[in-house]
């Protein structure tokens, strides 16, 4: 019932008596945990023939050198795809805009897949919003005698059509 040395007296074949010793060695079965930590993206995972959709626990009996039961339990471990949302406001005279080595030349929405801290997928998205430039016209007439005219700190001396670049609510161009 387990290992050892043991003797035995036997009769040869002649009628005399033999003694025959036995070394009994006994190999051990081997028991062991695996710890396997894989990234969402790579379910499912396939591991001594089973398959695994989640994380969770599978065992597998297998032989060792010695041709005995080896017992190995798996333990995985998924860790999840990362996603993050940003939303950013741009005034139009911004664009083009880069954003993660990506252009985008209007409002809309980008998405880029970057690596996480435990080398696992990580989905960024990218909400653009872009404040456009105003423009408007203001026609105003005035007597020769108010001259020199003030308009959006420019002194006017002569009729004609003038510009200003201002900052509206937003501040973008105006």
């Amino acid at each position: 019932t387990a290992a050892g040395t043991y003797t035995g007296t036997l009769q040869n074949i002649n009628g005399c008596d033999s003694t025959a010793t036995l070394q009994l060695i006994v190999n051990a079965n081997v028991v062991t945990t695996e710890n396997i930590t894989i990234c969402e993206a790579q379910l499912p995972f396939t591991w001594n023939g089973q398959v695994f959709n989640a994380a969770g626990t599978g065992t597998a009996t297998l032989q060792n050198l010695n041709g005995c039961d080896s017992v190995v339990t798996l333990q995985l471990s998924v860790n999840p795809i990362v996603t993050g949302t940003e939303t950013i406001t741009i005034c139009e005279g911004q664009l083009p805009y880069t954003w993660n080595g990506q252009t985008l030349n209007a409002a809309g929405n980008a998405t880029i897949t970057l690596q996480n801290v435990v080398g696992c997928d990580s989905i960024a998205t990218l909400h653009l919003i872009v404040n456009p430039n105003v423009t408007g016209t203001e026609t105003i007439t005035i007597c020769e005698g108010a001259l020199p005219y003030s308009w959006n700190t420019q002194s006017l001396t002569a009729a004609g059509t003038y510009t200003a670049t201002l900052q509206n609510i937003n501040g973008c161009d105006s």
